[in-house]
């Protein structure tokens, strides 16, 4: 599963539905949306509601795209990602660090929590934790087309996140039991390229702070 985390960080079906995500918000309505103020409007723009057939799509999606033409791989992560394996992995994860799942802004914090982690070998601090967490809330209460993303929309960008963390922290895993220098530098590549393609990130020009990710001077 590890080894095949490349083919789904750089799959087009996969990166589809979020590329678009980070254009300009159009005219009209959705720009003129009030940036939430309440606890009640911040959960509205950030959390989402499960619809079942959505994320058998994106398993479906997830395993096309891992395994391509081959049948037996194909076989075999019907197995392992069956009754949403990956999709509760990811739940107990984030519920042990204070998150939610169905928060769009915590999936993000924890995605490039786990990119940061893998390519610098580093662990972030609670501090550095919380500066990513509370840049991402920033961006994604201060930007209208973020925030006018519909129920569907962050669903579908959610779950993919899921499967990108939880696939990545088991390619970096292997990696780094394996004693193989090369591998974990495919793996270090991957999260790189995944980062840059999905959401337009060059982590090398980037450092961690207690306040977030800023640039290197």
């Amino acid at each position: 599963m590890g080894r095949s985390y490349g083919n789904l960080a750089l799959s087009q079906s996969i990166l589809s539905g979020t590329r678009r995500l980070g254009d300009a918000a159009p005219s009209g309505s959705t720009a003129a949306l009030p940036a939430p103020t309440t606890p009640a409007q911040i959960d509205a723009a950030l959390n989402y509601t499960a619809d079942p057939q959505r994320s058998e799509r994106t398993r479906a999606d997830v395993i096309k795209a891992i395994s391509g033409s081959d049948a037996a791989l194909r076989a075999d992560l019907e197995k392992a990602f069956a009754d949403d394996a990956v999709l509760k992995e990811f739940e107990r994860v984030m519920a042990a660090n204070g998150y939610s799942s169905r928060n769009i802004a915590d999936n993000m914090t924890v995605l490039l929590q786990v990119s940061w982690e893998t390519l610098s070998g580093s662990t972030a601090s609670k501090a550095q934790i919380l500066g990513i967490r509370q840049q991402v809330l920033g961006i994604f209460l201060g930007t209208p087309a973020l925030r006018a993303m519909t129920n569907a929309e962050r669903q579908d960008w959610a779950e993919r996140i899921a499967y990108q963390v939880v696939l990545a922290t088991i390619a970096r895993q292997e990696a780094l039991r394996s004693g193989d220098p090369a591998r974990l530098k495919q793996v270090r590549q991957t999260t790189a390229a995944m980062l840059q393609a999905q959401v337009g990130i060059d982590m090398s020009q980037l450092r961690l702070t207690e306040q977030g990710f800023r640039k290197k001077s």
